[in-house]
């Protein structure tokens, strides 16, 4: 008989068929190389005969010949006995177990048999990557499958603190404590081949508590650069910009980028720089570095005005989601002006400035 395993990767879903081993009517399976997919790692006792299959939440163990199981710190009994059998070819010790037990183990979805097919099958298989990151005494970690959000002290149990709703890929965690006390916890993730797409999640808490979160997803444009301006938290959901009161977690100002930067409502905006009197923002669309006065509302498409006409066709022809997109990066601010680099291939990478006044004149 054959089975299908239909299962989460990181940042996708798959499914695949194989053959099972019917043992005194009982339904086994191979049991390492699901474990592997799932990413647990694989271990053996000393004496060979007990196999053990763990990652951070999920712990596994099973004994050759025994019906006995222990599943997350629990006792389960299976179908039929576990068995253990090394393979001629890799020399590695297989385990097998009851198919409907391997379901169980990693959190899927028993699908019973079809009978057209001669399958059993399986789906919502869970995988448990995780990325996980220690700060001041706490580690955050954050499971890949659906970005549930846990925390933990020394080796108490995690706690769920909130879930991302959403699968993850590539991915990093960053954790930064605010001069007046809040905790800002920033999850980047580039997902998709060749990881040219990306997501960024932010979450502000105060005494453990989320009082502020957002969540994006910038498809194949870049994440924001800054999250502070003026000793505040910045939070960008792509569409609003919302300065947060550090300290109190109190929304200061909201600025609406799709007002400012004109391109429609179908539109998403990183940041790239914010201050007093202007801003740098991005268009996940077309990639296009505009620099708005704050006070005025005006603004300009950096392209057109610091690139040459041969620094242009350049940047065009390596344009894309792998390319230079329009070749501008921003370096520093120094009085009015702005200092950026152009930089695309076949180019040499050169520093041009923009002077503020100009925006101030338009």
């Amino acid at each position: 008989m054959k089975y299908q395993w239909s299962y989460q990767g990181e940042g996708y879903n798959n499914s695949f068929e194989d053959t099972t081993i019917i043992r005194n009517r009982v339904t086994y399976i191979e049991f390492t190389s699901l474990a592997s997919l799932a990413n647990l790692d694989y271990t053996l006792d000393t004496t060979g005969k007990r196999a053990g299959f763990n990652a951070w939440i999920k712990k596994i163990a099973v004994r050759d010949g025994s019906k006995i199981a222990m599943l997350d710190g629990k006792k389960v009994t299976m179908q039929g006995a576990a068995f253990l059998k090394k393979n001629p070819q890799s020399e590695q010790m297989e385990v097998y177990v009851p198919f409907k037990f391997a379901v169980q183990a990693l959190d899927g979805k028993y699908d019973g048999y079809d009978p057209a097919t001669h399958m059993v099958k399986a789906s919502n298989i869970h995988n448990y990557s995780f990325i996980s990151k220690a700060y001041k005494g706490v580690t955050y970690t954050v499971t890949k499958a659906n970005g549930d959000l846990f925390t933990a002290v020394g080796k108490n149990k995690p706690i769920k603190l909130t879930s991302l709703n959403t699968s993850l890929d590539l991915s990093d965690i960053t954790i930064r404590s605010t001069p007046k006390g809040l905790l800002l916890i920033t999850v980047n993730d580039s997902y998709g081949e060749p990881h040219i797409n990306s997501q960024l999640f932010q979450l502000l808490l105060k005494k453990g508590q989320i009082i502020r979160r957002t969540g994006v997803d910038f498809n194949w444009g870049s994440t924001d650069l800054v999250d502070s301006y003026n000793n505040n938290v910045v939070l960008n959901d792509g569409k609003k910009l919302r300065i947060i009161e550090d300290g109190t977690g109190k929304v200061l100002e909201t600025i609406d980028l799709l007002d400012l930067g004109g391109k429609g409502k179908n539109q998403m905006y990183s940041i790239e720089a914010i201050d007093d009197d202007m801003m740098l923002i991005r268009n996940t669309a077309d990639y296009q570095l505009q620099l708005i006065s704050r006070k005025t509302g005006k603004s300009v498409i950096l392209f057109d005005q610091l690139l040459t006409p041969e620094q242009q066709e350049f940047v065009k022809i390596d344009s894309g989601p792998m390319g230079a997109r329009d070749g501008l990066t921003f370096v520093k601010r120094k009085g009015n002006t702005l200092y950026f680099t152009v930089e695309a291939q076949g180019l040499t990478k050169k520093t041009v400035t923009y002077n503020l006044s100009k925006l101030a004149a338009l």
